[in-house]
């Protein structure tokens, strides 16, 4: 494990200071951040500072085709992807259209492809099942930039398909037989591309909304802040940049709906905290380890409509089912996961010297592909992929599991910063034409599927893609931290004044320290991978976790008396409306004193 520091930029921190910022923010934002940001747009990002969508290329001709629509009383279908992101989407769409809107529920469908058996995207089943509809207009959301051949089938029958998403456009450009393509990643475009699926249908509705009164055809529609809740926790969960210089759209979303999250608006946020084995506000990182992966475990194993039905559930009772069926298959999921992970990472302790960790598990289960991946990205430092065979994992009516297609496999590729991951997979397209039968994604996170027979050509391919695009860089696991925190200011204070920052993401991860501590206890808790430790920085005294420190029921990962060094982040941990500090150890080794 290399532990490296984020280097302070001395002109930053002193601009920072200027503009009123405390001396450990500044410290903090100046390893960080390349330009300085206000106080008020770190701590209160507001929506009005959100741009005018009107930017984004194709807006005005999508928003008066679904204004067309909405008026006229044609029959819509959202197609959504199964993620958090796609049923957080087909969440902001449907509350649009039918509670801002006033279009009767009757008219809409939503139409999920199955992660397992169909696989990302606009697929040639979900397209079937399209073409066998009556609606008149498909609006997607996020998904749909890289489905030319099946937007142009359902084109061709007379159905006019508007794209809003998020995703990377191919190099050849926005799909040509859509009515338009809403994507603010479009090279073509200046808004800000960062903005995920939800957020873009979010812009999109926003712009309805206002053509619809300025049409009179909807004389007042009252705001569609009351949406942001559902932006908020698909932009959390689709790891999108949160960097506050980078973009403020994202922050002032989540602001916005963490707000009426914590005033649970809506039925679904209202079981969901009745179920929170936690006190004290839900926060972004609530939102990524304890909501996120619920709301996507029905998605992973099978039909995503439960984490939307959660989602727009009218009462407290229905959300509550819903939520008991999520937490159900989330645990299913975790389970699988566990299995999965075993033979990924003894698989890819064997490709030493590789670029990248590609693991083939034929019989796997492409519903945890992608955490997997991200799991071994963060053990071996370097790009990652789980493949296995198309379907495979899918539960038959009956509850049988599938073998899957041996001829076909689908993987799930996840990033390393510095490598943009889509731009490897469209390398090892141009180098190989046909190679891949279809591949999508954005920099930190993709998809891929081809014939099983080109899985070794592929390995090597993508090999040299990562090699070439990264300098021949050598990886391994980091750890990257923001300097030490003095003594003086390890106590709930800070962490007060660091957690007023979220929200936190990929681009701008928690604020981790580095630190030198005493043992003084330690014993383990949980099934015993986790560890409960006191320690002793001078003289304070520290209490801390370490999550999945070792294997259930392993040896201690450090003894009493030991002197570690750490990685470690600031948590408050409220336990019957007492507050205290407690630090949550990233990464610690004892140092030998001899």
């Amino acid at each position: 494990m290399r532990v490296l520091e984020r280097q302070r930029d001395e002109i930053l921190f002193q601009n920072l200071l200027g503009q009123g910022h405390e001396g450990r923010i500044a410290d903090f934002l100046a390893r960080r951040l390349s330009k300085a940001v206000s106080p008020e747009q770190l701590d209160r990002p507001s929506l009005a500072d959100i741009p005018d969508p009107s930017a984004i290329p194709d807006m005005a001709r999508a928003v008066q085709r679904m204004v067309r629509a909405i008026v006229d009383r044609e029959r819509v279908i959202f197609a959504v992807d199964h993620d958090m992101d796609g049923q957080a989407s087909a969440a902001v769409l449907w509350s649009a259209f039918v509670d801002y809107f006033d279009v009767d529920p009757s008219l809409i469908s939503v139409v999920t492809s199955h992660r397992l058996t169909e696989g990302y995207g606009i697929t040639d089943a979900v397209a079937d099942r399209i073409i066998a509809s009556n609606a008149s207009l498909i609006i997607s959301a996020d998904k749909g930039s890289s489905d030319e051949k099946r937007i142009q089938r359902i084109a061709a029958s007379g159905k006019d398909v508007v794209v809003t998403d998020h995703h990377e456009v191919p190099a050849e450009g926005p799909p040509t037989s859509a009515y338009a393509c809403v994507n603010p990643a479009r090279k073509d475009s200046s808004y800000d591309p960062f903005v995920c699926g939800a957020g873009v249908a979010f812009l999109t509705a926003a712009k309805v909304r206002s053509e619809l009164m300025a049409q009179g055809k909807r004389p007042k529609i009252k705001s569609l802040l009351g949406l942001t809740d559902y932006v908020a926790v698909a932009t959390v969960a689709d790891c999108v940049a949160l960097r506050p210089d980078r973009s403020i759209v994202n922050r002032a979303l989540i602001r916005s709906g963490l707000q009426l999250i914590n005033q649970e608006s809506r039925p679904c946020w209202q079981a969901f905290r009745a179920n929170l084995k936690q006190e004290g506000p839900i926060s972004s990182q609530t939102i990524a380890f304890s909501l996120a992966p619920a709301v996507a475990s029905a998605g992973r194993l099978d039909w995503a409509e439960t984490g939307f039905r959660f989602l727009v559930a009218r009462s407290f009772s229905e959300a509550n089912k819903q939520w008991a069926v999520l937490a159900s298959e989330n645990e299913e999921r975790k389970r699988i996961e566990r299995e999965i992970r075993s033979i990924a990472v003894a698989s890819a302790e064997k490709q030493t010297g590789s670029s990248a960790s590609l693991v083939l598990i034929e019989r796997g289960h492409s519903g945890v592909h992608g955490i997997t991946a991200s799991r071994l990205v963060e053990r071996f430092g370097k790009p990652a992929a789980v493949f296995s065979c198309k379907g495979s994992g899918a539960r038959t009516i009956d509850g049988d599991v599938l073998e899957g297609n041996a001829d076909i496999i689908t993987g799930s590729f996840r990033s390393v910063d510095g490598l943009n991951i889509r731009d490897a997979l469209q390398r090892v397209h141009e180098r190989n034409p046909g190679m891949l039968i279809s591949f999508g994604g954005h920099a930190g996170a993709a998809g891929a599927t081809l014939d099983r027979a080109a899985f070794e050509r592929f390995e090597a391919e993508f090999n040299e893609a990562v090699r070439v695009l990264t300098d021949a860089r050598v990886f391994e696991p980091e750890v990257w931290t923001d300097g030490s925190l003095p003594d003086a200011d390890l106590n709930i204070d800070s962490a007060d004044s660091f957690s007023a920052l979220d929200p936190w993401g990929k681009d701008f991860p928690q604020p981790t320290f580095k630190g030198r501590f005493q043992v003084q206890q330690c014993r383990s808790m949980g099934d015993g991978s986790h560890w409960r430790l006191v320690l002793l920085s001078g003289t304070e005294i520290v209490e801390a976790v370490w999550f999945a420190a070792t294997a259930p029921g392993g040896d201690a990962p450090v003894q009493e008396g030991d002197e570690i060094e750490t990685a470690y982040q600031l948590s408050i941990n409220t336990y019957r409306g007492r507050r205290k500090l407690q630090i949550q150890i990233v990464w610690a080794q004892a140092i030998d004193l001899a």
